[in-house]
């Protein structure tokens, strides 16, 4: 059955398997830059998508170099703390000579006042959802004058179960909230008193024994202002001459003394806020006036710059000219007086200004305007086209000449043509 397979059949399959073989030139040239990669580094041959070559390789007796030890990452080093760069100090403002007033320590008679802070008890406020009936009323009042005879005979903790157990039996009665306020004023505990105070005056605003109770309670925290109004209050409802010395002799007399340096401070305050915008107006109205100088100068300078020049130019500045003002080293010279006039009367007379050769802002400003203009003056300066450089000829040439216009061959006299302005100093040249 293998008769078919001649030996002409044999040669026919093997030049069929050489041309299927048989690489192009671009597949040549890849595997030349393929083989030079793993000349130049043989780690390659380990990389796992090629594997199947390596093992050909091997396959052949090649000698395969291990591949690489991993490099473990060097633990960062932590970068050296720059320091920072210091904020800038804002200038300090000048010192009030009120500043030692503002300090000033009002002397007050802390009579009674406590320095210790007293924390809120955890006891009942009473349930506000609660509608007592006739006998819980009943049993609260007898409750309220046992709790008043126990707060009576010295016995503080008793006097406090009774209030709260009042007040548990009938919550919406504020005379109960007001005496054990009352209670807490006696035994000094100013913070719980102010709380039963309170609750006392949302149950009823005109209970006198509440206000009284917390005025005496802020007392005792030291709270002068706040407890004269309370006590006032309390006293507008229900007069007694206990209170009533207790406010003339200590409460108002601080109160007083409190409003008054109250009022002081704020006085000062208004009036240092009124000095500092007295302040911000004036210098703003300074660097408004500064601005309008020096517009009004350069202003000036224009005009003297663009008037009276010959040639028909006293309308304004000729030839883009103009434009000049824009360099502030320009228009900065152009502020002093000096360069102004200087540049005015070589404007009149060219030949003035020779008598400034030696004044280095006038010859600083010409050279920054011949800059400006290319070598030259702008328009000549009106008949100077004797002088290179554009500044013109002497008077007698023609007006309204070139600038930079060569001078003239027809020199009868045979005298040498004058010479441009020499500047000695490079620091005028920018």
């Amino acid at each position: 059955h293998h008769s078919f397979i001649t030996p002409s059949f044999k040669l026919s399959y093997y030049n069929e398997y050489k041309s299927y073989l048989r690489m192009d030139a671009k597949s040549i040239s890849q595997l030349r830059v393929f083989v030079g990669a793993l000349k130049a580094d043989p780690s390659l041959l380990h990389n796992p998508d090629i594997s199947f070559f390596k093992e050909y390789l091997e396959s052949l007796g090649a000698t395969i170099p291990p591949p690489p030890a991993k490099e473990e990452p060097e633990p960062a080093q932590p970068e050296p703390a720059q320091p920072k760069p210091e904020a800038a100090q804002p200038e300090p403002e000048p010192m009030e000579e009120s500043s030692e007033e503002e300090d000033e320590v009002v002397e007050l008679d802390n009579t009674g006042v406590i320095d210790e802070v007293d924390e809120l008890l955890d006891i009942s406020m009473g349930d506000e959802g609660k509608q007592p009936s006739d006998e819980d009323m009943e049993k609260s009042s007898e409750l309220r004058g046992s709790a008043m005879c126990a707060m009576s005979e010295g016995n503080a903790e008793e006097a406090l179960k009774l209030f709260t157990e009042a007040i548990e039996l009938n919550p919406h009665a504020a005379a109960l909230f007001a005496k054990r306020a009352q209670y807490f004023v006696r035994v000094k505990k100013p913070a719980n008193a102010i709380r039963d105070a309170d609750k006392a005056l949302s149950l009823n605003p005109d209970n006198s024994l509440a206000h009284k109770s917390r005025g005496k309670a802020l007392r005792l925290q030291g709270k002068w202002e706040e407890s004269m109004l309370a006590l006032s209050a309390g006293q507008k409802i229900d007069y007694d001459d206990d209170t009533q010395e207790l406010l003339n002799t200590i409460v108002k007399p601080n109160a007083e003394k409190l409003r008054q340096a109250r009022l002081k401070r704020e006085s000062k305050q208004r009036e240092k806020d009124h000095k500092a915008k007295l302040e911000r107006v004036r210098r703003a109205k300074e660097e408004q006036q500064k601005a309008y100088e020096a517009q009004k100068a350069r202003d000036k300078a224009e005009r003297e710059m663009g008037g009276g020049m010959p040639g028909g130019m006293s309308g304004g500045m000729p030839g883009g000219m103009g434009g000049i003002f824009d360099d502030p080293e320009i228009a900065t010279l152009l502020q002093d007086p000096e360069v102004v006039q200087a540049m005015a009367a070589i404007q009149q007379n060219p030949a003035a200004m020779m008598q400034y050769m030696n004044n280095p802002k006038v010859m600083k400003i010409v050279q920054k305007l011949q800059g400006k203009f290319g070598g030259g003056m702008p328009g000549g300066m009106g008949g100077m086209g004797g002088m290179p450089g554009g500044m013109g000829g002497m008077p007698g040439s023609t007006p309204g000449g070139m600038a930079g216009s060569p001078p003239s061959t027809n020199n009868t006299n045979n005298n040498p043509p004058p010479q441009p302005p020499r500047f000695s100093s490079c620091d005028d040249v920018d």
